[in-house]
């Protein structure tokens, strides 16, 4: 069985296994205050486009709000999970403009899968819907066959990334609502057409007994390194040379899948023809 963080509700549990997202309505409202102030300490004006504060070349700044994002974030994490640990905290925003979709993708892979799962949680500080940014998701992607993404892997999906986004589900929520979504699971976001920012908390959290891994295309192979949780605030992203908080410890032989129409039919099932029952 995959080991991951689980909720305390059961009813949680058992929707985020069939899949593989949930939203918890007003479940981070509290901390909405607290969390726009770091937000406007820190990064303030957003630009034009999608803008993460991982992606920053400031590794300071990125190791602020990482520590004192968390810090906010562990009253409601503490809420929702009975077993878990927090292991990266980001911002991630939408300036006005066309820049910012970010078409269909998984996350990078965090843990050993599918021994462990690791998830993501998901609080905007403003209203989302299809004007500024919304998530979408693809339900029940995260049942799919084994990708492994990292620094340079190939996209699996890049044959198919039109149909996915067609079918893909649009999550309107509200200012406070958390979405937690397996990292596995296919998402991304229209650009933000409005006049203002959109802004969302992140942090990534894992079961407390896995290991943390980043993974790296090399030729024909992947480069496994066994990571401390600082790799993700010290490593400046695009840079070729990783810091010493990342230990290479194996080359594996392993090609992602190239996935097709089919394979989505086969895995996913009534997914493509996704209703009301899906949302």
């Amino acid at each position: 069985m995959t080991q991951r963080p689980r909720f305390r509700d059961p009813r949680l549990d058992e929707r985020f296994d069939e899949i593989g997202y949930v939203v918890v309505p007003d479940a981070g409202r509290r901390s909405l205050r607290a969390l726009r102030r770091l937000h406007r300490q820190v990064v303030g004006t957003t630009p034009p486009g999608f803008h993460s504060t991982m992606y920053s070349t400031d590794g300071v700044a990125k190791e602020r709000v990482n520590g004192e994002l968390t810090g906010l974030l562990r009253p409601l994490l503490d809420d929702l999970f009975a077993d878990h640990r927090p292991l990266l905290s980001s911002f991630v925003a939408k300036g006005r403009g066309d820049g910012g979709a970010m078409p269909p993708h998984q996350d990078w892979t965090f843990v050993d899968e599918p021994a462990y799962a690791s998830m993501n949680v998901w609080i905007p500080l403003v209203d989302v819907d299809g004007r500024n940014g919304a998530m979408q998701v693809l339900p029940r992607a995260h049942r799919l066959p084994l990708t492994i993404r990292g620094t340079d892997t190939a996209n699996p999906f890049a044959a198919i990334e039109n149909l996915v986004a067609e079918r893909m589900i649009s999550l309107e929520m509200c200012a406070g609502d958390v979405l937690v979504h397996d990292h596995r699971v296919l998402h991304g976001s229209p650009p933000n057409t409005s006049r203002r920012q959109r802004v969302v908390a992140g942090c990534a959290v894992v079961h407390p007994a896995a290991r943390i891994l980043h993974f790296r295309q090399a030729g024909m192979c992947l480069e496994r390194y066994d990571v401390e949780d600082r790799f993700f605030t010290d490593h400046t992203y695009g840079n070729a040379a990783f810091p010493p908080s990342a230990r290479r410890a194996a080359t594996i032989d392993f090609t992602n899948p190239t996935f097709l129409a089919d394979d989505l039919v086969e895995v996913l099932g009534e997914v493509l023809g996704v209703g009301d029952a899906d949302r």
